[in-house]
């Protein structure tokens, strides 16, 4: 068995996407590209096809991987934003020597952290992720919800003298308490055509949210979905700051369509038991993996995986 590796660069928008649909095949979810929708996704999260790569085993497709590199909190941040293998190749080491031939790259290119989403049913995925290195840091939900939603669920039990800012996703880096290392889809960046509201107290920022709001050709808001919300940490009316958070980004609360969450963090209790509360339900839930780059380590991997 010869293996080999190319860029995805070298390779024709059609072969991309070939290879893309072959290595998602049979997938949990409809992850099936056209040239159009993998253009757009590449755009859109910053994705990189010099430093993506795909396997080749005797010459044919095997599998593939994308990645994107972001500076955060001053780190160089690698994402990988797709891996698959086609289905004539799974349960063969594959995916494990095309992992660590990535992992390599990420060195080549001084990354100090990398991270990726794994929908939590891919147990298998999972584990060659641990396998390389990885380790999960949190879980991720995608809740949803259709209809409308009770203001009285919202509503706040004392007054408040907060002042809410609407603004671009850039706006919420200088925060103090922004989280930077996020998933990468919810990051400020990522957030192509997105919004954000800040909610400050005596001029004092204490709560953020980013979400995006689409819209039909006819100019009908279709869907609101909620990429980060958060409360300054140590603030005993959090829950009270959250309900005027998503009353604002929510709004209006007589509106039907579809709102939801992408990616939002699971370890955000207070947030997550509000929005069930509204009505919320789950749609997918990941896994959030993060690994602190050791190269040492992955070279010892490599000469134990040899033979794969």
């Amino acid at each position: 068995m010869t293996v080999t590796f190319r860029k995805l660069s070298e390779l024709s928008m059609e072969e991309n996407v070939r290879i893309w649909n072959l290595g998602f095949e049979g997938y949990f979810i409809q992850m099936v590209m056209t040239i159009d929708a993998l253009m757009t996704r590449i755009v859109n999260e910053g994705l990189s096809l010099e430093n993506s790569l795909a396997i080749y085993v005797d010459g044919e497709p095997a599998g593939f991987v994308m990645n994107g590199f972001r500076d955060v909190d001053g780190k160089k941040v690698a994402w990988n934003g797709g891996t698959g293998i086609a289905t004539a190749f799974r349960g063969q080491g594959i995916g494990r020597t095309l992992m660590l031939r990535n992992l390599e790259l990420y060195r080549e290119q001084g990354v100090e952290l990398a991270i990726l989403e794994a929908l939590t049913q891919n147990e298998s995925a999972i584990k060659l992720y641990q396998y390389v290195g990885y380790e999960i840091t949190d879980r991720l939900m995608i809740l949803q919800h259709t209809g409308t939603i009770d203001p009285q669920l919202l509503k706040r039990s004392f007054a408040h003298s907060f002042s809410i800012t609407k603004g671009l996703p850039r706006d919420v880096y200088a925060l103090d308490f922004y989280r930077g290392l996020s998933a990468w889809q919810t990051q400020w960046p990522s957030m192509k055509e997105g919004e954000s509201i800040i909610i400050r107290q005596d001029g004092e920022p204490l709560c953020y949210a980013l979400y995006k709001r689409t819209f039909d050709q006819k100019g009908k808001m279709v869907t609101i979905s909620l990429y980060q919300c958060e409360v300054l940490p140590g603030r005993e009316d959090a829950e009270e700051i959250y309900k005027l958070a998503l009353s604002e980004l929510f709004a209006p609360l007589d509106y039907v369509c579809r709102r939801g969450t992408s990616n939002l963090r699971k370890s955000n209790q207070p947030l997550n038991d509000l929005l069930i509360k509204l009505g919320f339900t789950t749609n997918v839930e990941q896994v959030l993996m993060m690994r602190n780059m050791n190269f040492n380590e992955i070279k010892e991997k490599q000469i134990d995986n040899s033979n794969i």
